[in-house]
């Protein structure tokens, strides 16, 4: 894993980088693989740790994978706000500024797929080999009162780990900006925004995630434009677990991820 900084404006973005790598057969040095694609992964309410076990299973699958940290700061930079908006648009700018090789998948988790959303929407354009994961994708309207949201999340996290606490070091860090970042996202509205993503989508949620339930996903493909863009329609698939599964079932997600972006063939872990 090695850790970067990105100067994007006043603004200094950190990101957690994993490169494919294999052994050398005597031993010595591991050697990089051919990179079958780039993915960037937006974890949910800006705590990057519990995303890191998927980042390191999709290296292993052959995809570059880039985990932005982007409520990390330095004393001499501001951080970006946290809203949806804000960290989408620092997503897509950390693109328009780094080198990607080969395809780009982008892949938010949680309101970490809301802002993979709104970055999308912002990169489409002029990234035509973009492809979209979302992964246990909030808010669906039921959710976005507090009673609707306290029902949710009393279930979705039943098949988690405790051994997630890990991301208390980030929590620490962040402070009230989650409780931004979850007002913001209730007030965002994905099932609208969508019709304006035209780009290969996957929609995928731990089958006890109450928080990303089937209805809400199969919902979002239906609206999405890509499910009328011709080019294949909108994938949903249910993996084992609960809502953060991309720390308790990383090797069923990078799997399906690196088939799903790498059609013609992607490797088996390595």
């Amino acid at each position: 894993m090695k850790e970067r900084w990105t100067s994007l404006g006043r603004v200094r973005l950190r990101s957690w980088e994993f490169a494919p790598e294999e052994v050398s057969p005597g031993g010595g040095t591991p050697s990089e693989l051919p990179v079958l694609g780039t993915v960037l992964l937006v974890p949910g309410l800006g705590l990057p740790r519990y995303t890191l076990p998927t980042a390191e299973a999709l290296a292993a699958h052959g995809m570059r994978c880039v985990v932005l940290d982007a409520l990390a700061s330095r004393r001499d930079r501001p951080r970006v706000p946290p809203d949806v908006d804000s960290l989408g648009r620092a997503a897509a700018r950390w693109v328009q500024a780094s080198t990607v090789g080969g395809p780009l998948v982008l892949f938010g988790h949680s309101t970490g797929a809301q802002a993979a959303l709104a970055a999308a929407l912002e990169l489409q354009p002029v990234l035509p080999s973009l492809r979209l994961v979302l992964a246990g994708p909030t808010f669906q309207p039921e959710h976005r009162t507090v009673a609707g949201l306290a029902r949710a999340g009393a279930t979705a996290y039943r098949r988690d780990s405790p051994r997630e606490l890990a991301v208390l070091r980030d929590l620490a860090r962040v402070r009230t900006d989650v409780v931004r970042i979850i007002r913001s996202a209730q007030r965002d509205r994905p099932e609208e925004r969508i019709a304006g993503l035209h780009a290969p989508l996957l929609l995928t949620a731990g089958e006890y995630d109450t928080f990303a339930c089937l209805e809400w996903m199969k919902r979002l493909a239906a609206a999405s434009g890509s499910a009328q863009a011709g080019d294949g329609s909108p994938r949903v698939v249910r993996l084992p677990g609960s809502h953060n599964n991309l720390f308790t079932h990383p090797f069923e997600i990078a799997a399906e991820v690196a088939r799903w972006a790498n059609p013609d063939g992607a490797p088996g872990q390595r």
